[in-house]
Formats: structure tokens, sequence, C-alpha cells
């Protein structure tokens, strides 16, 4: 994005930057004693909270003590916290908690992402507002992202290594505590060594010499899980707070640029190379299968299987692209013309692909039925669609700043609604319909045991399709293949939500608080309070086939193959 007009962007490329050749500490940064106390608290609170798996309260509250953590060391600093700085981190607060809420993977996995986001976004903001998502170019927004993450994997240990062996700086008192604490870790770190194999050698000199009884695999876990969140939170700490901006500014030109050469052949081929995929597609559009039939020798069923993620692909990688060679034009008036000229129909090309992937998604479903996998992806097309148009009403006018800040907002409003629409919940009803549609197809007939391998949501849907009553009208054969699936269905519902279940096992324990979710928490109800009816279906349907019905606690039945992509 070519901003040269913005004041701000014009003020960062005339500031000063130092001649360095390793990041500094600024003026206005907090003590370093005070940083690594709590990185040390941070680093004891995700050993205390995360060890079971990083999502649920245990999650949200060690945002939230990540979050006052940085907030008191940016006042103890005297430093004001920037407006955009807690709103990003309220955002990562937020995102945390939506893993109590609900049970689907990738929700939860998209969660966890919006939060370490959301807390990259925050460092950036305290390090430099001006550098944060309204930044005048995405690159000084990238630039500052990078040094965040590399002070992040640089850690804390550097900053500790140097406060704990540095003997000239502070005052007497500060001085004696240091070397109190080196002489003590000394001790002690050579009396348990070195005191537990003679304890173990002689039993004259164990009688004599007691040393704690520790089971020194568990303290070395906790030491470990405690580091690595101590080293993870202090570096990120470090980055937003105490090193120098100014010793990682983004640069004022790329390395090389366009010209109008450049721009042309490669938008002006990308062009041709859409609008004929866009051709072949009218084929099928308009003359269906009978057209695919005679020019690809596929049926409907067979051609909708393929090309969807592809044609996914192609849409998320052309935007990058077309910011990139925004960014990189020559500082000339025409070299950009030509760009805005030649980007705007790719940019209608690529609504079309998009409305061609929907569709062959709609045929798709029709035949094969819909999955989670595919609901979340044209939510992503859907979304995709949002840039496109903001794209071209923004970078390609000159507006270019508003348009990293809409998407990511934008992505993020959508992460939020896939929790209130849920996918799992969705997928289930849309199979359910499509056989209820069509009962006595084996085509579309309802895959009841990929319902019970959907998430918590989708429990109460998978337990009424197992119960339901099967037809009296149908053949021994489809009588049989229902019972198997009903068979299948009732195991793997007792298995995963039943009253004997390893999750429900898990959840008894004085610890769940940590991992609880309420997607979860109502799989278990709901099957909890059909577990009578589930096991007669069990009972009646396994039969001698099955083998004796499993426990609850057995091995838990491996989900049907999923449609075929």
């Amino acid at each position: 994005m070519n901003t040269s007009s913005d004041p701000r962007a014009q003020a960062l490329r005339t500031a000063p930057i130092p001649q360095r050749t390793a990041p500094t500490v600024r003026a206005d940064a907090p003590r370093a004693t005070a940083l690594l106390w709590q990185a040390l608290m941070l680093g004891v609170s995700g050993d205390a909270l995360l060890r079971t798996g990083i999502q649920g309260p245990a999650l949200t509250a060690w945002v939230a003590i990540l979050a006052l953590a940085i907030l008191s060391l940016t006042w103890q600093a005297g430093r004001r916290v920037p407006a955009e700085a807690g709103a990003w981190m309220a955002a990562a607060l937020l995102f945390s908690a939506l893993t109590i809420w609900r049970d689907a993977e990738i929700l939860r996995g998209l969660d966890a992402v919006a939060a370490i986001g959301a807390l990259g976004l925050a460092a950036v903001a305290l390090r430099d507002e001006r550098l944060a998502l309204w930044a005048p170019r995405l690159r000084d927004t990238l630039w500052a992202g990078a040094a965040i993450v590399g002070s992040t994997m640089r850690g804390i240990v550097p900053l500790a290594l140097r406060e704990l062996f540095t003997t000239e700086r502070g005052s007497a008192r500060s001085h004696a505590l240091r070397s109190a604490f080196r002489a003590s870790l000394i001790v002690a770190s050579l009396l348990i060594v070195f005191g537990s194999l003679l304890r173990s050698a002689d039993p004259i000199f164990a009688s004599l010499v007691a040393l704690p009884d520790l089971d020194f695999g568990v303290v070395a876990s906790h030491l470990v899980v405690a580091g690595v969140f101590a080293w993870i939170a202090g570096g990120w700490a470090y980055g937003a707070l105490v090193a120098d901006p100014a010793a990682h500014r983004a640069p004022d030109r790329l390395p090389f640029a366009l010209g109008m050469l450049d721009v042309t052949t490669a938008l002006g081929t990308l062009t041709a190379l859409f609008a004929t995929f866009m051709v072949a597609q009218l084929g099928w559009l308009f003359g269906g299968e009978r057209f695919l039939r005679e020019s690809t020798g596929l049926t409907a069923a067979e051609y909708a299987r393929q090309g969807f993620f592809q044609m996914v692909a192609v849409v998320a990688l052309v935007v990058p692209l077309l910011l990139a060679t925004r960014a990189m034009l020559r500082p000339d008036a025409s070299v950009k013309r030509r760009h805005t000229v030649l980007s705007l129909p790719i940019v209608g090309l690529l609504g079309a692909i998009i409305v061609s992937a929907a569709l062959r998604m709609r045929l798709y479903v029709h035949y094969y039925g819909l999955t989670t996998d595919r609901v979340s992806t044209l939510v992503f097309m859907g979304w995709l669609t949002f840039v496109l148009v903001l794209f071209a009403v923004t970078v390609l006018r000159d507006r270019g700043r508003p348009f990293v800040a809409g998407s990511v907002i934008s992505g993020l409003l959508t992460l939020v609604g896939l929790h209130v629409v849920v996918p799992d919940v969705v997928v289930a009803r849309v199979n359910i319909e499509r056989a209820t549609r069509a009962p006595a197809s084996r085509d579309q007939a309802l895959d009841i045991r990929n319902l019970t391998w959907l998430s918590g949501e989708a429990a109460e849907l998978a337990v009424a399709a197992t119960l339901a009553p099967r037809s009296t009208a149908a053949g021994d054969t489809v009588r049989a293949e229902v019972d198997a699936e009903r068979c299948a269905a009732a195991l793997t519902l007792l298995s995963r939500w039943g009253p004997a279940s390893r999750t429900a096992n898990e959840r008894a324990d004085d610890g769940a608080w940590r991992t609880w979710n309420a997607g979860e928490s109502h799989a278990l109800r709901v099957v909890s309070d059909n577990a009578a009816a589930l096991r007669r279906v069990q009972h009646e349907t396994c039969g001698a086939a099955a083998g004796a019905p499993r426990s609850e606690t057995g091995s838990q039945p491996q989900p049907a193959s999923a449609t075929a992509d």
C-alpha cells in the first residue's frame, strides 16, 4: 500500500533511526527486576492453571493475570496504556473466554489463535502505538509484529542472567540480595544432587542426613512448564515494554520495485487465466450433467467432489499477492493507475470464482451431505468476499489504512458469529433434513455414525437420530445396515459422553474446572439422560455380529470415514 501522503507515514520516515547492532532498552522501560518477578509469577500461574490443557476457565484466568501484569509494568514505568492496546487485551480475554462456550475443536482452536493474535497486536500497540493496526503502512505493523515474535522466542532468560550475575548495578541492598540468592541456589543444587547420591550409597550417612522427600520427575515437570510460560510471557513483555522500537523499523522502501511492464505482465496473466477458467465453468453451470458426461466423462456427483478447496486457495492467495504488488510499485502515478485498472477485473473474476465454488459446494451437499470443514470453508469464502470488496474501495483508491483494520476486525467478528451459529449443529440439521427429504434413497441416507462424532452441541440431535425407530417398510438388507449404524452410534455416544465414559470421569476430578466447557457439559447431560435408551438400542441392534455389548469405558469406536472430499 502506498500511503506517501499520510502525515504519520512521513513522520515515521523522517524519524531518526539510531545505528545499532542490537536492540537497546528504551528510556521509559520498567525495571528489569519488576519484569522478572512478573514473568516468574506468570510462569508459576501458568503451571498451576494450564498443565491439563490450554483452554477453558484456566486459560481465561491466565490471560487476565497476564493483562494485569502488563498493566502494572506499564504504569510502574510512568507510561499510559494506549487505548488500542487495552482494546486488544480485552479482545484476548474475550476469545480465551469463548473456549469455555463451545465444544467444537475447530472453534476452540480458532479462539486460541485469535487470543494469541490479539495479545501480539496489544504488544505492538504498547511498543509504539503508531505501528499498531492503524499504522500508515502494513509493513510497519508486520515489522513490529516480527520484533515481538523475535523477543518472545528469545524469552526472558538473557535478561534474567544479566540481572542475576551483574555485580555493579543497583544499590548495596539489591547487590546483597542477589549475592545471597546466588549463594543459596548454588548450595541447594549441590546438596540435592550430591547429597541424594551419597544417601543412597550408605545407610549410616542416610540416617544422619535428611533431605526433602521429593519426586524429582514431578518437580522437573513443574519447573519445565513454569519455565516455558515464564519464558514466553517475559519475552513478550520485554518486546512490548523494554526493547527500543527504533531498533526494528520497517524500511522506507522494499529492496525492489515493480515497473509498468512488471505490473502489466503479472496482473494481465492473472486476468487472462481467471477469465479462461470462468469461461470453462459456464459449461457445467448451464449445460448440466449431460455436458459434464460429454466433456469429462464424470457424473455431476463425481464432478462436485473435486476443485472446491483449490478454488478457495486461489482466492486466499491472490489477495495478499495484490497487496504485495501494490506495496512494491515504483513511485509513479501512471504505474499506480495501471495497477488499479488491472486489479479491478481480477477482483471481479475472483468474486465469480467464489460464486462458482459456492454452487459446486451446493451440488456436493446435495449428493454427499455437509461436513464441518465445508461449512467453515464456506464461511471463510464469505469473509474473503468482504475482504475483496474492502480492498477495492480502500487500497485501490489509495485509502489503504482502513483495509488491514477492517479485514482483521471483520474476521474476528466472523469468528464470534460462528460461536452463535455453531457449524456442527448446522451440519447435523442439514444432513438430517436432507435424509428426511429422500428417506428411500440410500445415496442420501443419514450417516448417524458421523453425527455422533460432532461436537457436544450436536449431541442432542445425534441422540435423537440414534433413538429414532427404523422404517418397517425397508428390506432386510437396508434394515441390517441401519441397525449396524445405530449400534455404532449408540456405542460412540456412550463411549464419548456416557455416565461411565472417560470424559465423565475426568469431569469428576477436583481440577476439572480448569478445562470445563459448556458444550461438553451439555453433551454429558443429554447422553446421561438417555443412557438407558441408548443401551437398549445397543442391545437390540449390535447382536451377535457385534459380539457382546462393550463397556462404556472400553475402547472407543472409531468414527466412520468421512464423506469423500
